[in-house]
């Protein structure tokens, strides 16, 4: 990590839970400001969302109480560049991805637009879009009445999310209101995976005396070893698996998530007593196993999070260390398009 750009948490937002229309800058042309179904599809999963323009003016609060909980922290020079892009250029060309468990009602509402024909259809690349538009007064009011009760996970695009906060904070017109898409975990969830590592130098010994379970594994395949609650260290050759004892955490019930139910909390510290360096990310563990055998370093393959592992996490008050989840698929920039000042 540069020294020079620490890793900041960007501030939970306070409710209610609101998401605003907008007319989109180009196609899909509509007479109206509206809000919009916007379904993609890639590789085999297809999601859908509602999009409109999130409102950032409620203020902050603590986690407990937010209705968009960020769960992973940003760069503050990167947060800087990115809202002297979007100052300059007065657009906003990707949404923030918001991932929440709506009601049944929403859903049936989403139903009954998408089976009229779409607004929008085109390929970008590896990915199909259908966007809808939701412009009736009945559709509108429905929306609002049920998302003011709703809290979201800010499942990507902290760094864009931090810019508007930023902008909004600086008087900026049109940057108190975000575009964000909101996906439905119960209806289209969007794909949850683990985030793997691969380093120069060992952790091993550096886990057992900061207290971690090590214990050796002689399965021929890793990959099937890792589970819940555990990371896989594969090093010279030979596999290990790394656990963590319980630790006391804030009070919460039964929702309390340790370091022995999710270890990846505890992974950034493990990585900088055992002076780590040189690490690269995976998504896919095949990839991170491939590097280590190929170049000689170790791999630490992650289990996948929950989405309510990860929730539970944020509403404790802490944050997740940087690239221990990955939300797939990210809807491709450019489909739906705002103009900053169209506020």
């Amino acid at each position: 990590m540069d020294e020079t750009d620490p890793a900041v948490a960007p501030p939970p937002l306070a409710g209610p839970f609101r998401l605003h229309t907008f007319r989109p800058r180009g196609r899909p042309d509509v007479g109206t400001r509206s809000l919009f179904v916007h379904e993609w599809t890639s590789s085999g999963f297809t999601v859908r969302g509602l999009v409109g323009l999130l409102d950032l003016t409620a203020g902050h609060c603590a986690s407990r109480q937010a209705v968009v909980l960020p769960h992973e922290r940003v760069h503050a020079d990167q947060v800087q560049q990115l809202a002297g892009r979007m100052a300059r250029g007065r657009v906003d060309t990707a949404p923030i991805l918001l991932a929440h468990r709506g009601p049944a009602t929403l859903r049936g509402l989403l139903d009954e637009v998408c089976s009229e024909p779409p607004r929008l259809v085109r390929t970008l690349r590896d990915q199909r879009h259908r966007v809808w538009a939701l412009a009736r007064p009945s559709e509108l009011d429905l929306v609002a009445e049920e998302l003011k009760r709703a809290s979201a996970l800010l499942a990507d695009g902290h760094h864009r999310y931090a810019a508007h906060l930023r902008l909004h904070a600086s008087g900026t017109r049109g940057a108190d209101r975000a575009l964000s898409v909101l996906v439905d975990h119960d209806d289209t969830p969007l794909h949850l995976g683990a985030i793997h590592r691969v380093l120069a130098g060992s952790v091993l010994q550096t886990a057992r005396s900061q207290g971690w379970g090590v214990a050796p594994t002689h399965a021929d395949n890793p990959l099937r070893e890792v589970a819940p609650g555990r990371i896989i260290a594969w090093e010279d050759g030979r596999t290990h698996v790394l656990t963590l004892p319980p630790t006391p955490g804030p009070p919460g019930g039964s929702g309390l998530v340790t370091t022995a139910t999710m270890p990846v909390l505890a992974l950034d510290r493990l990585l900088e007593q055992a002076q780590a360096t040189d690490v690269s990310y995976h998504h896919e563990a095949d990839s991170a196993l491939a590097e280590a055998r190929r170049r000689d370093r170790t791999a630490l393959l992650l289990p996948a999070p929950t989405l309510d592992e990860v929730l539970a996490v944020v509403r404790q008050g802490r944050l997740l260390p940087e690239k221990a989840t990955s939300f797939q698929p990210k809807p491709r920039p450019g489909i739906l398009t705002r103009r900053l000042r169209d506020a």
